[in-house]
């Protein structure tokens, strides 16, 4: 098949990473594949954090939305693809207007990897709840949807008239290998425990409940490592100085290898208040770590199995986060379960759902309020 995923950026994130994955993947298995990227915020320097495991990119360019569109309706015009996937809400807004106003009848399936929506009412900016009829215009136009997670599917098949039948869940992929899993520390060793945050640092991620939590449970010899970027870095570093631990919690900034950090560390947590998936949490699960999760709608219970595979703390609840954290250190989950926990987002069985989906929307090119 000729296949190309859209996305609205590429720069080093969840989306992307599940993107590259599985474009690789298909590659591999001999099928065309391409990721249409529409625009490239940061120029050479924003490509500098893209993925490095596909290198078959399309850059539009665009310059705005109405370029971006545009730039779409030129590709589709000429479309050598059987298939587009479009990969989050802004690419599913964006390509299913170039669909329409292009008139297209190729296949086209959306996926949803964000939390909030518009669709769902809960998305917080007000120009987008405006624009719902827009909204409803452009996913008119997919031929079926993704979700990242069960519970994410739900929410939307609850507030929308659409077939369950094309809206499938496909969890997003990790590579793994159980020979590479750690084993597990049981105790505080000489030379202490490594905690590791990842993400971008803005409200949504709450990394000063990390450092809070952090300096409730720490020992004197244990570390925090940070890892991203973002508009709240230099409150954080204030926080951490007010703790009294600029010895122990190390801003690592931009990371384009999270792997060889979690190899280094020994338990992940994640304080967010709003994650669709949490493609970290799955990482963290695929190098043998002990994770503990806020549980965020919507991804962070089915990643970590209600609890089995990691350990989950309530939204916003420095005190719940404390606990959790006291647990992963004195009752960490075996590796045994670990690996069991991280099954399910093999690349093999995740690329085999997306084949299947797509030649089930191919052979049935309905809408999404239509059995497929």
């Amino acid at each position: 098949m000729n296949i190309a995923f859209i996305i609205y950026d590429y720069n080093y994130h969840g989306g992307a990473q599940k993107t590259a994955t599985i474009a690789q993947h298909l590659q591999s298995q001999g099928h065309s594949v391409d990721i249409i990227v529409i625009r490239c915020r940061g120029g050479d320097n924003e490509k500098k954090k893209r993925p490095k495991h596909f290198s078959n990119i399309l850059d539009l360019n665009a310059t705005g939305f109405f370029n971006g569109i545009f730039r779409l309706i030129k590709i589709f015009r000429n479309s050598r693809h059987d298939v587009y996937i479009s990969i989050g809400p802004y690419s599913n807004f964006s390509t299913g207007l170039a669909k329409f106003l292009c008139r297209g009848k190729f296949p086209l399936i959306g996926s949803e990897n964000f939390a909030k929506s518009p669709l769902i009412g809960n998305y917080p900016k007000l120009y987008f709840r405006l624009l719902l009829p827009l909204f409803w215009l452009s996913y008119n136009q997919l031929n079926g949807l993704v979700f990242v997670t069960d519970r994410l599917r739900l929410e939307f098949l609850n507030k929308n008239s659409w077939h369950p039948s094309r809206c499938i869940t496909i969890y997003n992929p990790v590579k793994f290998s159980k020979k590479n899993f750690k084993q597990n520390k049981k105790k505080y060793n000489t030379s202490g425990l490594t905690f590791l945050g990842v993400g971008i640092l803005e409200q949504r991620k709450r990394f000063d409940l990390l450092i809070r939590a952090f300096s409730k449970v720490a020992n004197n010899k244990d570390k925090l490592l940070i890892a991203g970027e973002g508009s709240l870095g230099n409150e954080l570093k204030k926080l951490v100085n007010q703790l009294g631990l600029e010895q122990q919690v190390n801003f690592l900034g931009y990371n384009s290898d999270i792997q060889s950090l979690m190899k280094k560390s020994d338990i992940l947590v994640h304080t967010s208040n709003s994650e669709a998936f949490g493609m970290v949490l799955a990482e963290g699960l695929a190098t043998g770590m002990q994770v503990v999760s806020t549980n965020s709608f919507s991804g962070p219970a089915e990643i970590l199995g209600n609890g089995r595979y990691g350990f989950l703390s309530e939204v916003d609840n420095l005190d719940s986060i404390i606990e959790a954290l006291k647990l992963a250190i004195s009752s960490p989950k075996s590796q045994e379960i670990i690996f069991e926990g991280v099954l399910k987002f093999s690349v093999n069985s995740i690329a085999d759902q997306y084949v299947n989906f797509i030649s089930a929307v191919i052979a049935n090119n309905g809408h999404l309020n239509e059995d497929l």
